[in-house]
């Protein structure tokens, strides 16, 4: 099958690349033309609570995703009347002209809570609708200028302006890391190959798939969001994969034209190393496809674009390089470079081989143990969505977060914020107000609550002093001020509680679940905020986790099954593959968790990891881990056909491939390594996770476990049943048959450069 694809790519090299050429062309204008919709923070679904509480607090009681909130700084106390009127004026521009549907500020509410504890500060609230959130930037820069003419300084922060900045700071991520993989790569590639052409081969065909997803991407965009992290994971994966897959093929390309003619160098080609990119991307495709189990958007939205940019390597790498290979023919190995030998000895990994199945139970155990310690420390995993922590520590919107949390009372919205809503329909009416306030009363007795603020409890009550017990239901009897603060805190049959507390992280999730238990007749709540997001990030990772891991051992079973046509190698690739993650991962909590190294890699660990990290670190490292086991295997089954010698077969597998994957190993290193440098730590964890694992994977299993392990299982790393080979045959995915080199060929020329 393979075998035949490569012989008519060669017969029709000329039509496929003016295809190629036409596709990228369209890729190019389509990049240039289309503007993406593009989000960052929707880790959960629209139908979780924590969402429906965010929901509610934009369009019911101006806060929320849609708020984008403003922090001035004045020399002197907010409450002197000059001063009042200087932030009035700077808040000029919070028009409904700029999007702006509702602003709650001190000014009309009375509610000290929106001045600082010095008294020199002060903060607004402002409802954008789509508008304003599309031109939040200049929303931000008016009010900054404003103010400045009034004396004052603003400082914006919030989802939406959150937002910005991570868009941005993605982008910037982005080119400083292009930055800095690109030209390793390049360097890598030469070092390689030893030759320009050869060289850029892996480079070209990587940046056309990339090009080629991210204008799907965009397109996408318009029927449905796509998350801005996306564009990270495209260049990782599109620039990794596409150089690893064409590093294999353009190095087998080069084994085979110094015996065979041409096109039949490629087939051949295509037919081996070709077929192993094929179940490799199908592999990995399939990891990926996990995300979509969980009840997370930007994570299958993450996924989706993870496939597309694997789907493209794939057909490109199966398509547009073969062809190129075929008009090249011997001129890959043009512009050769005179480089010292860094590399291993020749015999070097045939060597390692033999001596790990000389005596393989001594390494396989040491080994196991050494990956197992490395995977404890994920038993300690503690998640977290990420909030205003994913920006940089220096961000002005990180900064005014981090002030608001630390200058105000109750921390300056910092808090659980829980909607009570009437069983009666009107939160107003006097049952309901009693109701709420023996809610408020038992919120306020659970272990870590400090305090609770409401209509009735807390800082309004303290400021505008009312005796609710004498409450009749009818609002007017309410003072003036009271009622003015009453769209803040009341929307039709709901009420607002703003839960502050004084505890950790993990001790705030307890609360929000202590909260959701509570059961006090007339009112039922709905609690929100960070902490009851990550109490429903976490439940839906734990709900989905099962099905997930399912999907995933059970299609990768069949895969490689086709692939090889064994029952027990797919056993062992997806044992060592767990392995070879749970150790990576457990790595990455100790850094990104922990802290370990927090200084030198430019980010503050506060004791939890960003949900997305491990997941996406899992699907993307599970078709990774796949991909360096179905390349070295297809070439260990292709010397155990010759041979039916299982320990000669391995060891001449790893000596094929051992440098060759140890060079696309250190190129996935440094092209995943170059995010690090990220300011947004989704990215940074991402790449840093990423890059240990194919270390872990490429070094310690490929070279040591699977050698090890295949040498103890013997001829039954081979053995299926006649009925399922037969099976894999007429699927075509079996061995293939290949052509014997001309006797009388001489080696193809090297053209004179």
């Amino acid at each position: 099958m393979f075998l035949r694809w490569g012989r008519l790519i060669a017969a029709h090299s000329r039509l496929v690349l003016i295809l190629s050429v036409i596709s990228l062309v369209a890729s190019v204008a389509a990049l240039l033309l289309i503007r993406p919709e593009l989000q960052q923070n929707a880790l959960v679904s629209d139908d979780a609570e924590s969402m429906q509480v965010a929901t509610a607090l934009a369009d019911r009681f101006g806060r929320g995703e849609n708020t984008i909130i403003f922090l001035v700084d004045a020399e002197g106390p907010v409450s002197d009347p000059a001063t009042e009127r200087r932030i009035a004026a700077a808040f000029a521009p919070l028009t409904p002209d700029n999007g702006v549907i509702r602003v709650i500020s001190v000014l009309n509410t009375g509610d000290p809570d929106f001045v600082s504890l010095d008294g020199r500060s002060t903060y607004a609230l402002a409802l954008v609708d789509a508008d304003g959130v599309r031109n939040s930037a200049d929303l931000v820069t008016a009010v900054e200028d404003s103010a400045a003419a009034q004396g004052l300084v603003a400082t914006a922060t919030g989802a939406t302006v959150v937002n910005d900045d991570v868009t941005v700071a993605v982008e910037e991520g982005l080119i400083r890391a292009e930055i800095i993989a690109i030209p390793l790569t390049i360097i890598f590639l030469v070092l390689i190959f030893g030759g320009l052409v050869a060289a850029g081969l892996p480079l070209v065909t990587g940046a056309v798939g990339i090009v080629a997803t991210l204008a799907i991407t965009f397109a996408i965009s318009f029927v449905t969001p796509q998350s801005v992290f996306s564009l990270n994971l495209v260049t990782m994966l599109g620039l990794g994969l596409g150089v690893d897959y064409s590093l294999f093929m353009v190095s087998r390309f080069r084994e085979e034209i110094a015996r065979r003619p041409v096109a039949e160098a490629v087939a051949v080609t295509v037919a081996t190393v070709g077929k192993a990119v094929f179940f490799s991307a199908i592999t990995v495709m399939f990891g990926l496809s996990a995300t979509f189990f969980f009840p997370m958007p930007t994570i299958a939205q993450m996924g989706q674009a993870g496939i597309l940019v694997v789907g493209m390597a794939l057909v490109y790498g199966l398509t547009f390089l073969p062809a190129l290979l075929a008009v090249l023919g011997p001129r890959v190995n043009r512009y050769g470079v005179r480089l010292p030998d860094l590399g291993p000895r020749a015999g070097f990994w045939h060597t390692l081989a033999g001596r790990v199945m000389r005596r393989p139970v001594a390494f396989l155990v040491p080994i196991m143990v050494f990956l197992l310690v490395l995977s404890i420390p994920l038993l300690a995993l503690n998640l977290t969505p990420g909030t205003i922590n994913i920006v940089g520590s220096d961000s002005p919107s990180r900064v005014a977060s981090d002030r608001l949390q630390n200058e105000f009372t109750g921390n300056g919205g910092n808090t659980i914020p829980v909607i009570l809503t009437a069983s009666d329909g009107d939160a107003l009416s006097a049952s309901s107000v009693a109701a709420g306030t023996a809610f408020a009363e038992r919120i306020a007795a659970l272990p870590g609550v400090t305090g609770v603020d409401g209509l009735t409890t807390g800082a309004l009550v303290e400021a505008i002093p009312y005796d609710w017990s004498g409450y009749g239901g009818d609002p007017s009897e309410l003072p003036f001020l009271l009622r003015q603060a009453l769209p803040a805190l009341v929307d039709g049959d709901a009420t607002l509680l703003q839960v502050a507390f004084d505890a950790s992280p993990t001790d705030a999730q307890t609360i929000v679940e202590d909260i959701r238990r509570l059961d006090v007749g007339g009112v039922s709540p709905m609690v929100g905020g960070d902490a009851a997001f990550n109490v429903d990030v976490r439940s839906g990772i734990i709900d989905a986790l099962p099905v997930a891991l399912l999907f995933v051992f059970a299609g990768s079973y069949l895969i490689l099954l086709l692939s090889f046509g064994s029952l027990l190698l797919p056993v062992k690739a997806i044992f060592m593959t767990l392995l070879s993650i749970t150790s990576s991962l457990g790595i990455v909590v100790v850094v990104f968790q922990q802290g370990l190294g927090q200084d030198l890699l430019g980010f503050t660990a506060d004791g939890q990891l960003i949900a997305t990290t491990p997941i996406l670190m899992f699907c993307v490292l599970w078709g990774l881990s796949m991909d360096y086991e179905v390349l070295l295997l297809s070439r260990v089954q292709e010397e155990y056909v010759k041979s039916g010698r299982n320990r000669e077969s391995v060891a001449l597998g790893i000596e094929n491939t051992g440098g060759v994957i140890t060079g696309a190993a250190a190129i996935m290193i440094v092209v995943f390594g170059g995010f690090v440098i990220a300011e947004v730590t989704v990215i940074k964890s991402l790449g840093f996770g990423l890059a240990v694992a194919v270390l872990i994977d490429a070094t310690i299993v490929r070279c040591l476990l699977v050698p090890a392990t295949m040498r103890l299982l013997g001829r039954w790393n081979w053995w299926a049943p006649v009925s399922v080979q037969r099976a894999v045959d007429r699927l075509g995915f079996g061995p293939e048959g290949l052509p014997a080199p001309p006797p009388s060929a001489p080696p193809a020329a090297t053209p004179a450069d």
